[in-house]
């Protein structure tokens, strides 16, 4: 036995000789290819949150924005098209997409979501081009506030929604990391920045086809009547926000950020009041979603400090 290891040996020895001086040509010598695959269960995906965006912009300049180099480079994942958008020349809506899965694409920014911030670095980004836009408020007179910008959203046409919602739901079966809470809206994950998607996007009607997140009217109710006999200090209200995934500092004051933070989550799941004041309706159906997704934290938010 101690012989035939020699030999091995002396066999293997001269092998690499060879190679080294050419004697098999680079064919013989060459490792490329020849890894064994051996895969490991011990792994998972990187994506766990899907953001849905709004372009503002049309087709065509969507895509420029999305593909093209520039000073302030931005990308998703994918494009869903307008199809009456007049810039897109195509008879039917074609999903485009524009960096793999399994690439980071530049389309969260600045962002925190659930305990998780970068964005780009857990997500998948989807550009829906709705032509949204906004007005400036001309000059006022010194002692008059200005108004605040005023904003139009169209609705998203339905053969957009068809295309987006068979997007989402492959999407989701190739990650299945992503729950309920985690398809959100750029506006969430950014709420001092963006209104994206906008208040016209149909959170509702994707919850009842299996995708995303979405109150219980009932649940609803029994908070709304509860909070109308025993109001919700705004303190209880920060930290749920913060618990279903907000970024939000438990302040007790409707500071800035506080107000950002309930104005997103009413573009979401209020949309017909955005005021970013803490209401009796708003703080029900955010009690509401605490209850229904995140159930180990609801006791703890229900306590009301003694005052003083």
């Amino acid at each position: 036995m101690q012989h035939i290891s020699s030999v091995r040996k002396a066999i293997r020895k001269f092998q690499s000789l060879a190679c080294l001086s050419g004697l098999f040509g680079l064919t013989a010598c060459s490792t490329v290819g020849t890894n064994t695959q051996l895969p490991s269960v011990n792994f998972n995906s990187r994506v766990s949150i899907i953001v849905i965006h709004h372009t503002s912009a049309n087709f065509e300049n969507s895509v420029n924005i999305l593909t093209k180099d520039s000073s302030n480079p931005v990308s998703s994942h994918y494009l869903v098209p307008d199809p009456s958008d007049v810039s897109y020349t195509k008879d039917h809506v074609e999903v485009y997409e524009l960096v793999p899965e399994t690439e980071r694409a530049w389309h969260a920014g600045r962002s925190y979501w659930a305990g998780k911030s970068a964005l780009n670095d857990h997500s998948i980004g989807i550009e829906v081009v709705n032509q949204t836009y906004c007005k400036k408020p001309e000059p006022t007179p010194i002692g008059i506030k200005p108004p605040k910008r005023l904003c139009f959203y169209p609705d998203f046409p339905e053969t957009q929604m068809l295309v987006l919602i068979d997007l989402l739901r492959e999407i989701q079966e190739r990650h299945p990391r992503v729950g309920p809470t985690n398809i959100v809206g750029h506006s969430d994950i950014a709420p001092s920045r963006k209104v994206d998607p906008g208040p016209r996007f149909p959170w509702e009607r994707l919850y009842q086809l299996g995708i995303g997140a979405w109150f219980d009217d009932a649940t609803v109710v029994k908070y709304w009547q509860q909070f109308t006999v025993q109001p919700m200090p705004l303190i209880n209200v920060q930290k749920a926000l913060g618990t279903y995934g907000y970024k939000i500092e438990a302040t007790g004051v409707l500071d800035a950020q506080t107000r950002a933070a309930i104005s997103a989550f009413q573009l979401h799941f209020r949309p017909s009041e955005i005021t970013g004041e803490p209401s009796l309706e708003t703080t029900a159906i955010l009690f509401a979603l605490v209850e229904k997704y995140r159930p180990k934290s609801l006791d703890a938010l229900l306590v009301i400090a003694p005052e003083g």
